[in-house]
């Protein structure tokens, strides 16, 4: 009986030591549980880092970017009005020449003694006109004689201007100021009338013509500046637009804009490409974002501010797009914050923490020391493994 009663103790010990057991988990289950329950308890959401910039209130515009070739103000092909042999040829290709200049003279004798037999036919023509008047005012000459002899000092006279003509034309001479661009004679060769001699550009000033859609063309108006881009020049250029046409083009409903180029490097020259940016509208103090803060999505155009430390998606309306920002004409005032970096990780009403600019350069500081550590620890570690590698 002793050792049923003993075995009986025994069981009831071992069941309220698992007892006990149980209760202690259950405790603790219960004390997570509570803690879990309670909002004191929760773990707080961290702030996303974002940076902000305020709007600008600055000139908006509306730009027409197309490329053009560049042309010269005048271009001419110069060819001979007479017939010879290339006596003389004073300018070459690149010269640049007056109105005027003298560029190549054909051997002239012909023309010379054609002058000369003139002039005397002339002078003949001359004397028996003067003759005859002085026998005119005493009545000792007839009509039909005092015609005859008048008509043949006229064209006597009108020979002579004839052969000073002919003459001229052996003096080939440049049409404007300009640049002799090509020659296409050589000295001693016979050419013949209208067979072409030089060409000649006038490159004071350029003119760079572009065909804008009539429905672009806005506010262009004469004089105003437009930038241009030439291939192979670092600098941009400015000209000016000079005319506009008055009418549409029907096949491709466009308008002809002609811009003058008075200043430019020397490396620039007719033929040359450039890229034109000109302005066909503008709005004045119009408030200006940074153009990486307007999210686009399903055809519509978001952006976020900072509001008591929160985000805030806010639909805007845009007007023109300047590359690094854009207008936004209703959706915003000027005294928001713009988030300007981190807006694609964000989501409405999310908390944020606004990072000054001292610490964005403290924290590239870091990266840049943590990266310039790493590198220095693998090269010494590289150094290290070499010198173990020697015998």
């Amino acid at each position: 009986m002793n050792k049923n009663s003993n075995k009986t103790t025994g069981y009831i010990f071992f069941s309220c030591l698992v007892a006990l057991f149980l209760f202690a988990c259950g405790g603790d289950d219960s004390a997570q549980s509570d803690g879990k329950s309670n909002p004191a308890g929760k773990r707080a959401a961290k702030a996303i880092p974002v940076e902000v910039k305020a709007p600008a209130k600055a000139l908006a515009a509306s730009y027409y970017v197309t490329t053009a070739t560049i042309e010269p103000s005048s271009d001419a092909k110069i060819n001979s009005r007479t017939s010879g042999v290339v006596k003389k040829i004073l300018h070459e290709e690149g010269d640049d020449v007056l109105t005027g200049e003298v560029l190549l003279i054909l051997d002239d004798d012909d023309q010379q003694l054609r002058l000369k037999q003139a002039e005397q036919k002339l002078a003949s023509a001359s004397r028996e006109f003067k003759r005859l008047s002085k026998m005119k005012k005493s009545g000792m000459v007839s009509p039909t004689e005092w015609e005859i002899t008048e008509n043949n000092f006229q064209t006597a006279e009108t020979e002579k201007q004839l052969a000073e003509l002919a003459l001229s034309y052996t003096r080939v001479a440049a049409p404007f100021d300009g640049r002799v661009v090509w020659r296409e004679v050589d000295l001693g060769a016979h050419v013949g009338q209208g067979e072409l001699l030089f060409r000649m550009m006038s490159i004071r000033p350029l003119l760079v013509r572009v065909h804008i859609p009539a429905n672009r063309l806005g506010g262009v108006e004469k004089g105003q500046k437009v930038q241009l881009r030439i291939d192979g020049v670092t600098q941009s250029l400015s000209a000016n637009v000079e005319l506009i046409s008055p009418i549409v083009d029907p096949t491709s409903g466009t308008i002809k804009i002609t811009l003058r180029l008075d200043d430019y490097p020397v490396s620039v020259r007719p033929g040359d490409f450039t890229e034109v940016k000109m302005v066909t509208d503008k709005h004045e103090n119009a408030l200006l974002v940074s153009s990486v803060a307007i999210i686009e999505e399903r055809g519509k155009h978001f952006l976020y501010i900072v509001e008591k430390n929160k985000a805030r998606r806010v639909p805007v309306t845009t007007g023109f797009v300047m590359s690094e920002q854009t207008e936004i004409i209703a959706g915003i005032s000027a005294t928001d914050s713009i988030v300007v970096k981190g807006q694609r990780t964000l989501n409405d009403d999310v908390l944020v923490e606004v990072l000054s600019e001292t610490n964005n350069i403290q924290q590239k500081s870091r990266q840049q020391k943590s990266r310039q550590q790493k590198s220095n620890a693998e090269i010494k570690k590289s150094g290290t493994n070499n010198k173990r590698g020697q015998p």
